[in-house]
């Protein structure tokens, strides 16, 4: 199927599709992530993506990057749940146990700022798979969900191609070839 198929419009029209991306802000979560939302938006680009992290790490992965290269790709930070009185204590382990305190309602906040931002609802749900909340949130929102590990893109990739993986595979997944 093409991307003007009339079919795979139906499903959700072009114009109204929103990906919402949830990365994890500690370690190497984010980056990889973010070059793969950069692969798809460029392959896309009538499609919407909100990229979520703290504002530390969006400033971090997002540096150097002009808005011709995000295209349709906007940074959203998210409370990273550090009260304003944290004094690092030198263990790595404090900030992101804050964090995971904050969620999933830090992601919620900036997710309803970018659907109205936006005016697209969330089409789709794009996370680290250890996001557990991220299933509840999808089934909330009507939308689909792809966990994926950042050590392992295949399950986004092969989302991303599926109706090319079918044309060259044919309907049944190529089981006779």
């Amino acid at each position: 199927m093409s991307k003007s198929d009339p079919a795979r419009m139906a499903v959700c029209p072009t114009d109204d599709r929103h990906v919402a991306v949830l990365a994890f802000p500690y370690g190497t979560h984010a980056a990889p992530l973010l070059s793969l939302v950069r692969r798809a938006a460029a392959e896309s680009p009538e499609v919407s993506f909100s990229f979520f992290s703290t504002k530390r790490s969006n400033a971090s992965v997002f540096a150097g990057l002009d808005e011709e290269q995000l295209l349709n790709i906007r940074p959203y930070d998210i409370e990273d749940g550090l009260p304003e009185d944290f004094v690092p204590s030198g263990n790595p382990q404090d900030p992101v146990a804050y964090f995971v305190k904050a969620m999933p309602a830090n992601y919620r906040t900036a997710m309803d700022e970018a659907v109205a931002k936006t005016g697209r609802q969330i089409t789709c749900l794009v996370s680290d798979a250890f996001f557990w909340f991220c299933a509840d949130m999808a089934e909330e929102l009507h939308a689909k969900w792809i966990p994926l590990w950042t050590a392992g893109p295949h399950p986004l990739l092969a989302h991303i191609s599926s109706h090319q993986i079918r044309e060259k595979l044919g309907p049944d997944g190529g089981m006779y070839i």
